[in-house]
């Protein structure tokens, strides 16, 4: 399984992106050979090398050609504005973009790819606007640069076989923006709605740096934001932004993980870890409170020394639980120990095969555990009642007992 992990500290475009996956090491060529089963004309891709506060990656740019009446438009637009030149944008409607991208002949991955990420931001348009997504009109995410940087990004996740996406970091800046719609704050409203109950950060500029494109593409691809990876890194890729800004290196980070390693190598599953800080029980009590718990189900439990307010002595009692004995365990802590509250805390965890098996020695039956990796390695451990019980019948140390059942494994 694929997963491309992206770290936005200075946030995320449509532009950043693709220089990001040419990083990652696709080739343009490729990715606008694609791009050209789209039924607009008049644009083309450049890639080069740029660098932001030291920071080097790939800069794309998007280049329109302009026709004689755009070049006319813009000439009076400039003229018009006491000097503040305006690019032509083009508005297109949801509708119209789905329809284009529908009767077009790129994959069914990428249309449905693209189409999610448009839905998602006709959707939070829709949404601000107090009108049916169906019936969004976009300004500048309808212009064809735009519509380039949301179709481009779903090509490349098809080429890279991308299977999920992870953002472990997004930063959307600060100040105000101005669009279409006037003086905007940052977030904009449509960004802010696409990100509503995302992580994210703001402040680290007074520019917007996550801009409605680069929302669109984490929400419409099911980014799994603050989410976990596990798997070597394939590839790694940086992606430059326009915006030479003093205040953060404008790039986006990408990597290219491969999970199904670790899938292979390694058991995968959830535990909970409950904890609570006793003070005032003796340590037997608190032995006892321990044995208790491992009774319960707890996969393990064990105790780290601690010192509490006005110098208190005592310790924390940590339990690790599957997650379907969590209110069994607790319960436990608070039948057999005076505390007052039990925190818990859930762990993504990878382990090794494993399997308990009844070895025949001359002692009798004696139980080991024994676990092995994709390598073949294999790890064992003896039970130890049942190496105490030989240890006392013959008179030697545990290390001897040990010793003699390894010969027999």
């Amino acid at each position: 399984m694929s997963t491309l992990l992206y770290q936005c500290p200075a946030g995320l475009s449509g532009d950043m992106n693709l220089g990001a996956m040419v990083a990652l090491g696709l080739e343009p060529a490729a990715i606008e050979a694609e791009l050209r089963k789209l039924p607009y004309k008049g644009w083309s891709l450049h890639f080069e090398n740029d660098i932001r506060q030291g920071i080097t990656g790939t800069r794309c740019d998007v280049i329109l050609q302009q026709s004689p009446e755009q070049a006319h438009s813009n000439v009076m637009t400039h003229t018009q504005s006491h000097g503040h030149s305006h690019a032509h944008h083009e508005h297109r409607g949801f509708r119209e973009i789905r329809e284009a991208i529908e009767g077009s002949k790129l994959s069914n991955r990428v249309k449905a790819d693209s189409i999610a990420c448009f839905r998602a931001l006709a959707e939070a348009e829709g949404a601000v606007h107090g009108i049916d997504p169906d019936e969004v009109h976009f300004h500048e995410v309808g212009a064809i640069d735009s519509i380039i940087d949301m179709v481009g990004a779903a090509i490349c996740w098809d080429l890279l076989d991308v299977d999920r996406v992870v953002c472990s970091t997004l930063e959307v800046g600060g100040g105000t923006v101005k669009c279409a719609h006037g003086i905007m704050p940052v977030p904009a409203p449509a960004t802010a709605r696409l990100l509503q109950g995302k992580p994210f950060t703001s402040g680290a500029t007074n520019k917007e740096t996550t801009t409605p494109t680069g929302a669109s593409l984490l929400v419409g691809k099911g980014a799994e934001f603050g989410g976990k990876t596990c798997g070597p890194q394939i590839k790694t890729g940086i992606g430059i932004g326009q915006r030479d800004d003093p205040n953060i290196a404008n790039a986006v980070y990408v990597s290219l993980i491969d999970e199904s390693i670790a899938s292979k190598a390694y058991e995968q599953d959830e535990v909970v870890e409950l904890a609570t800080n006793i003070d005032d029980m003796s340590a037997e009590a608190i032995s006892y409170l321990c044995e208790q718990v491992l009774t319960a189900g707890a996969l393990d439990v064990w105790q780290t020394p601690a010192t509490f307010k006005k110098g208190r002595l005592g310790c924390v009692v940590h339990a690790l639980a599957p997650s379907n004995l969590v209110a069994a365990i607790e319960a436990t802590f608070f039948k057999y120990s005076r505390t007052l509250g039990v925190r818990r805390k859930t762990w993504q965890r990878s382990k090794l095969t494993r399997e308990t098996r009844v070895l025949d020695t001359p002692w009798g039956p004696v139980r080991v555990k024994q676990a092995s990796d994709h390598n073949a390695l294999t790890r064992h451990k003896f039970e130890y009642d049942d190496c105490a019980r030989i240890a006392a019948a013959e008179n030697q140390s545990l290390d001897w007992v040990e010793a003699e059942l390894t010969k027999l494994l």
